[in-house]
């Protein structure tokens, strides 16, 4: 079965998130072993990532760095306490929270999730968000025990903390991403980890449980399942048992229904060594139910000993399905681990082209626009039309006056067509490919009908003629 994935990110709490992530002595020593459950035995299959940007620095050091940032940025010191703001207008106090630069996320994770996964889900984190990793830690050795008496129980709880620092350094402001970005990094994390991704919080409309309450929920559901399978067991061996009670009835009703028709004891016994009379035939019943209470256990023996074999069997499918599986998974992860090799010899010499790309398309861009201002004021009132109205998601139509503009730089030229062809190139740069597409389409209908603008216009002008003089009335 495919295992889900999920992030839950919270405000870093820097004087406990070192202690617990780095697994240390002073830690181990203090913990409640009844709220979190670290087995030491398995603290060395742990793993631990630390930046380059963090370097030695400790998150407290890494913290008061971003402090003396924020204020050479923008002269103002990083807000540390939640304040409130009161709207002179209405009254109403809003509550502002205070800054949190470094943030914490825990990533549910597999028995075999690598540190390379986590480092690829950051890297894409960084790329959408902007916000930086600068410590992760894959712990394997948390979990829980269903019967806290026996270890043989044990359910691991494989995770990793991931430290972000959540600031624009360019800018001195905190990156905002609102419920559509966390749950695309939702997205992203199922897909970096190769996992399934859980179900959204506004589906199920779950609260997210902190570690702690979620093992008791879980160990509460499990408590609740065991119950009920008692009493389902208790059902049937009630009603085994009331089997049993009234075919023993039915065995003395018989009986004494016999002593009854056949007088004495003696002539019973007499008519039962004869082999005759109504007792006789009572008897012989009666033998042959014993007989079939008899063989039940066997039945049932047979039944059971039937249902493991096919279980044994679907077991067996399951085993080489799993096996042909975790071959088709191994074959995916050494080729994941060669390309992610190549990506990051090769990330280096990308960087640069796509940085001097960049450069270049900004220095053309810029070019562009200051060639746009050399136009005459005709062509620049047509192409600010275009754009405009390419621009707006909601707009299906040019207005009467974005139409007269396309039109006016239209007439400037003896062939229409070519001064639509004009203006679409001149604009190619402002618009995406969906949006010029959008715009080359409406100068068509400029091109080819302009009356019809001018038509709904007059239209436009009458209808409201109409609705004035009526109102007057």
């Amino acid at each position: 079965m495919t295992q889900m994935t999920s992030v839950h990110i919270k405000p870093c709490n820097i004087g406990q998130s070192e202690a617990h992530n780095q697994r240390t002595k002073a830690y181990l020593d203090h913990i409640n072993a009844e709220k979190l459950y670290i087995r030491k035995d398995l603290i060395p299959e742990d793993q631990s990532w630390i930046s380059e940007l963090q370097g030695d620095m400790t998150l407290r050091q890494y913290y008061d760095a971003i402090g003396r940032m924020v204020k050479e940025k923008t002269g103002r010191a990083m807000q540390t306490k939640e304040r409130e703001r009161i709207n002179k207008k209405t009254g109403k106090v809003t509550k502002i929270a205070d800054c949190t630069p470094l943030r914490e996320g825990v990533v549910v994770c597999k028995a075999d999730t690598t540190m390379e996964q986590l480092q690829h889900f950051a890297d894409l984190c960084r790329q959408r968000f902007g916000i930086t990793a600068i410590q992760i830690h894959l712990h394997r050795d948390e979990g829980h025990c269903l019967n806290p008496n026996d270890t043989s129980t044990w359910k691991p709880n494989y995770h990793a903390h991931v430290i972000w620092d959540w600031m624009d350094h360019e800018t001195g402001k905190s990156y905002k991403l609102d419920n559509e970005d966390i749950s695309l990094m939702q997205d992203m994390a199922a897909e970096a980890l190769e996992m399934e991704r859980g179900v959204s919080k506004l589906e199920t409309g779950k609260l997210h449980l902190e570690r702690n309450d979620y093992i008791v929920a879980k160990q509460k559901r499990e408590l609740d399942e065991s119950k009920k399978q008692a009493e389902k067991l208790a059902k049937e061996n009630e009603q085994k048992a009331l089997v049993c009670e009234k075919l023993d009835k039915e065995i003395h009703d018989k009986q004494a229904k016999a002593n009854r028709e056949n007088g004495s004891a003696i002539l019973s016994g007499l008519a039962n060594l004869a082999g005759k009379g109504k007792y006789a035939q009572l008897e012989s019943e009666n033998i042959a139910i014993k007989q079939q209470v008899a063989l039940l256990p066997e039945k049932i023996a047979q039944g059971v000993v039937e249902r493991t074999a096919e279980l044994e069997k679907a077991c067996e499918r399951e085993r080489l399905i799993a096996e042909l599986r975790l071959e088709e998974y191994n074959k995916l992860t050494q080729s994941y681990n060669r390309l992610l090799k190549k990506s990051q010899s090769d990330k280096k010499s990308y960087e640069t082209a796509l940085s001097q790309k960049n450069c270049i398309i900004t220095n053309l861009i810029y070019a562009f626009q200051k060639a746009i201002e050399l136009l005459d004021t005709v062509c620049r009132k047509a192409l600010k039309a275009v754009i405009d109205f390419a621009k707006k998601p909601i707009a299906r139509r040019f207005t009467f006056e974005q139409a007269c503009a396309v039109n006016e730089f239209l007439d400037t030229n003896t062939d229409r067509q070519h001064a639509a062809y004009t203006l679409s190139v001149l604009s190619r740069p402002f618009l995406t490919e969906k949006e010029h597409a959008k715009g080359g389409l409406e100068m068509q209908n400029v091109v080819n009908n302009f009356s019809e603008y001018e038509r709904v216009e007059k239209e436009k002008q009458r209808r409201n003629i109409r609705l004035s003089h009526g109102m007057k009335t």
